[in-house]
């Protein structure tokens, strides 16, 4: 039985090849690559596409699909690997891929409009904490799990329902004295109305919303799901050699109401974020990197939070009686009667238009100072007056590293960690939650380990 699926493809850069090639297509969780045969040993297809311009760019910028026995969705798939083959058996090379869906037809049309997203290991961390332990308390022959009291809804993201739930799989072998239950993390969801592109999008929003809450990041390893026609196995393969800090830094105590994740997960947090996608993606990315990086660059990245939410003033002006332009002429007079050289009078006239232009403007006040007033902030409660913090930015921007003790600049990054974190809940629809509180608040369920602050 074949383990792989039939492609016919051609190079977009005729330059390397203008035949149609025969390939085969291996899909697995951990790897997906492509075995692409040519007939003339001697055209040296694999050498000249290495030398490429998009040897490990889009798969999509470089081949085009003639056929194929199955359905396929490629998204931004990135070639990432390229091997040739061995000597001896010179008729193909292999290209490895990332982000690539499977189309199958939903036969037996079951489980209509629902699917699950496998998450990576930090994602387990989070999971389990809507879980209890297994036991078998109850009955010795026989083990059990069940969700947390309050944790078992399901909440809404646009057009989808969702929750995090865990998914089991054993290796249970009949005589042998072992048995064990591995725990797969994944957001089970169910859906209408929504195609791929709004179903992964709604699923990469809930994975930066669920990763801020715990100050780590999640990431989808693979989704799938089924509409009456189809179903859908989608898979991002592309190594990451990252290693992500896996501590919780959570962001419930500065919530008065919220407190825990399911509480904020029932909040309409996905109106606002939709609303603003991209500064909400930015501000939580260099929020969860800056726990990553060192002291001075972990300061800029939570600093920047603030100037990405940043509000654009309105400009006033002075108002002014009808004697504003009389008023005006006379000073001009004042002023240009103490000139010494009479022959500068004309510039210094043209120079008059502007100024009264511009002095007829109120001044206007600190901006980003404004944005944290506008969104109930105040910089004192964590510790640090914004015009402090301005000063330690501007420090670090014009190279002062080492004018900062770093157990000084340990303390500012706290603050200022907490004034992000701020913003970011009230950019989501929590601001009045925030508002006016003086200091973090204790609930009777901070004990739970998915709330209590680290």
């Amino acid at each position: 039985m074949k383990n792989y699926y039939c492609i016919n493809l051609k190079f977009k850069d005729k330059k390397i090849s203008e035949k149609i090639h025969h390939s085969h297509f291996y899909v697995s969780d951990s790897e997906m690559y492509l075995k692409i045969y040519f007939d003339d040993e001697n055209s040296r297809i694999d050498r000249k596409y290495m030398l490429s311009k998009n040897t490990h760019g889009f798969f999509e910028d470089t081949f085009e699909i003639i056929n194929t026995e199955i359905g396929l969705l490629f998204n931004k798939s990135r070639i990432y690997r390229t091997l040739s083959n061995d000597v001896e058996t010179y008729d193909h090379f292999t290209i490895y891929v990332s982000d690539v869906g499977i189309i199958f037809p939903n036969v037996h049309r079951e489980f209509i409009n629902e699917g699950q997203a496998v998450i990576d290991d930090n994602g387990l961390k989070i999971v389990n904490g809507f879980y209890s332990f297994f036991t078998n308390i109850g009955n010795k022959n026989q083990y059990s799990i069940s969700r947390m009291n309050g944790m078992k809804d399901f909440y809404k993201a646009a057009k989808m329902n969702y929750r995090p739930e865990l998914n089991f799989v054993d290796n249970e072998k009949r005589g042998s004295s072992e048995f064990t239950v591995i725990k797969i993390p994944i957001i089970n969801f169910n859906f209408n109305d929504i195609d791929f592109e709004d179903i992964s999008l709604n699923l990469e929003d809930i994975c930066y919303f669920i990763s801020f809450c715990f100050g780590i990041r999640i990431n989808i390893k693979k989704i799938s799901y089924r509409t009456e026609e189809e179903i859908l196995i989608y898979r991002k393969t592309l190594p990451n050699h990252k290693t992500y800090i896996s501590e919780f830094l959570v962001v419930f105590d500065l919530l008065k109401e919220n407190y825990n994740i399911q509480k904020i997960l029932n909040t309409n947090w996905h109106k606002y974020y939709s609303n603003t996608r991209k500064k909400i993606n930015k501000a939580i990315d260099n929020y969860l990197h800056s726990r990553e990086v060192d002291l001075s660059a972990s300061y800029l990245l939570l600093f920047n939070i603030i100037e990405i939410f940043n509000v654009k003033q309105d400009i006033e002006q002075f108002e002014f009686d009808s004697k504003k332009e009389e008023k005006f002429d006379e000073a001009f007079e004042l002023i240009s009667g103490s000139l010494i050289n009479k022959e500068d009078e004309e510039l210094l006239k043209n120079k008059w238009k502007w100024v009264k232009n511009k002095i007829a403007i109120k001044p206007m006040k600190s901006s980003l100072e404004e944005t944290l007033k506008i969104n109930n902030i105040n910089s004192d409660r964590f510790g640090y007056s914004f015009s402090h913090l301005k000063k330690t930015r501007d420090k670090l921007t014009h190279g002062s590293v080492n004018s900062i003790p770093d157990k000084k600049l340990k303390s500012q990054i706290r603050c200022l960690r907490k004034i992000s974190a701020c913003l970011i809940l009230a950019n989501l629809g929590l601001k009045e939650d925030i508002a006016n509180a003086q200091c973090p608040t204790t609930h009777p369920m901070k004990s739970n380990n998915l709330v209590s602050q680290k």
